[in-house]
């Protein structure tokens, strides 16, 4: 016994020393290091370090860097700094190589990627899993593309997706391979390149609470395509096919085979679906040999076929080849809240819970690349993603200049660089005062305070400014 005391004792020491040995790294024009690619090239990087990246535009070879290391942290201070490859790539692969494990990117743009095989990624994952949060994937070959370990798992939120693709149909906005688990979540995925606004082969898909589209003027394949099927929890989604859209399917499950180890499933619950292609549309396409689908509690709104395929259970569905009559507060700008008389109100019903996983959507998409939470007004959930009364508009208002992001956020808020010195209180939802100071860093840490609302109040002079945020 006095042994395994003496094991464990040793056992936390040595992961505290870990632990206290990861690194911080600061990129920018006075930081140590200048540019991303400087950083790579130093070779200084170890297991579980962070790097920070000053917003500004590192163009070219500076924005280039293959991370090697696992369980890194790195992160844009100070705003959004943008990654522009302007001709530049690095490994034949893109503007950054991820071939580490599990490596966390958050806050940075990526644009331009090109290479002489014209499968060129912002992001190219060849190690297992990453978590990807607040940023911005534009005009690339590839958004996001990843390798085949069919291991790891895949965390994208609070992002946007736009303008990806090369034009040949084999790129797309994103491109998850063979993988363990993919989770797409708060996000905006529109117009991609004709390729496919998100294409998974991941043997567990859970796509949730997103705006998926082309809008007016996009002409993009699939809105989702999931050609090996897997697991598939497509959930709480807006999706529009535009009158330009080159594929007639919203979302094609197993259509190149059903080839995922283990369990080929698809719950398809409680997304807003519309098509204004005037060709032949398929909202929802199925292999033949689809194990088990339900397509229950959606708003299928325009003209096309509802379904291809065979549905296990197809259930408490608003359908409506006319759109105007289904109940959009303002359905030409893409708001697709519902106003009091739609028809959609209380038309759903209650699932249960599938592999521990709830088919009652909690959350509701929040434009842009955020959501708000959902409750039933009446004990009786509506039909598509929005529950009436729950959210008056998904059109984005006019805000103040200065913003405060992630929001919600979980260890930290990133603040601009031009908040910088202002006089700051932390703020309880009680009115008690948590922390106040002056603001030294372009992100203010939030590990100590427990989940909840909690207001930011910056002062500069005798003028303050309130900033409410959710710590998660």
């Amino acid at each position: 016994m006095q042994m395994q005391g003496v094991l464990l004792i040793f056992i936390l020491h040595f992961l505290i020393i870990q632990s206290t040995n990861a690194s911080i790294f600061q990129i920018g024009s006075d930081k140590p290091y200048a540019t991303p690619n400087e950083l790579y090239n130093a070779n200084v990087l170890d297991h579980g370090d962070t790097i920070e990246i000053d917003a500004a535009l590192y163009s070219g070879n500076d924005a280039l860097a293959v991370w090697q290391k696992d369980d890194l942290l790195i992160r844009g201070v100070g705003g959004r700094p943008h990654l522009e490859a302007d001709g530049a790539y690095i490994l034949g692969k893109g503007i950054w190589v991820l071939a580490g494990n599990n490596i966390t990117v958050e806050n940075i743009e990526f644009s331009g990627a090109t290479v002489p095989d014209q499968n060129g990624a912002g992001i190219r994952l060849d190690g297992e899993g990453m978590t990807v949060r607040h940023c911005y994937f534009h005009d690339n070959e590839n958004g996001i593309l990843t390798s085949n370990p069919s291991l790891g798992d895949i965390l994208i939120e609070f992002s946007e997706f736009a303008n990806n693709g090369f034009g040949d149909g084999y790129t797309h906005n994103i491109y998850v391979g063979h993988v363990g688990r993919f989770t797409f979540q708060y996000n905006y995925t529109h117009h991609a390149q004709v390729g496919h606004c998100i294409k998974s082969r991941a043997r567990e898909n859970y796509i949730l609470y997103n705006r998926i589209m082309d809008e007016e003027t996009g002409y993009s394949s699939r809105l989702i395509d999931l050609p090996n099927g897997g697991f598939s929890v497509v959930m709480g989604n807006l999706m529009m096919q535009g009158p330009e859209a080159i594929n007639n399917n919203l979302l094609g499950y197993g259509l190149e085979g059903l080839s995922n180890a283990g369990i080929n499933e698809l719950y398809f619950i409680n997304n807003t679906c519309v098509n204004k292609r005037e060709a032949s549309c398929i909202f929802v396409s199925l292999a033949g040999n689809t194990e088990y689908s339900v397509v229950a509690n959606n708003i299928f709104a325009g003209t096309g076929t509802l379904l291809n395929g065979t549905a296990d259970e197809w259930s408490h569905n608003l359908e409506s080849e006319d759109i105007s009559m289904v109940g959009f507060l303002d359905e030409p700008h893409f708001d697709y809240v519902l106003t009091q008389n739609s028809p959609a109100v209380n038309v759903g019903m209650s699932l249960a819970a599938v592999n521990g996983f709830s088919l009652t959507p909690d959350k509701m998409y929040l434009h842009p690349t955020n959501f708000e939470a959902r409750e039933l007004i009446d004990n009786q959930i509506d039909a598509g993603a929005y529950e009436f009364g729950m959210l008056s508009s998904n059109i984005p208002q006019v805000q103040s200049d200065l913003s405060i992001y992630p929001n919600p956020a979980s260890e930290y808020l990133i603040l601009p660089n031009d908040l910088l010195g202002l006089e700051f209180q932390l703020i309880s939802a009680k009115g008690g005062v948590l922390k106040q100071g002056t603001l030294q860093t372009g992100y203010l840490e939030l590990q100590f305070l427990p989940n909840g609302v909690y207001c930011l109040i910056l002062r500069k002079g005798a003028v303050q400014e309130c900033f409410v945020f959710m710590k998660q």
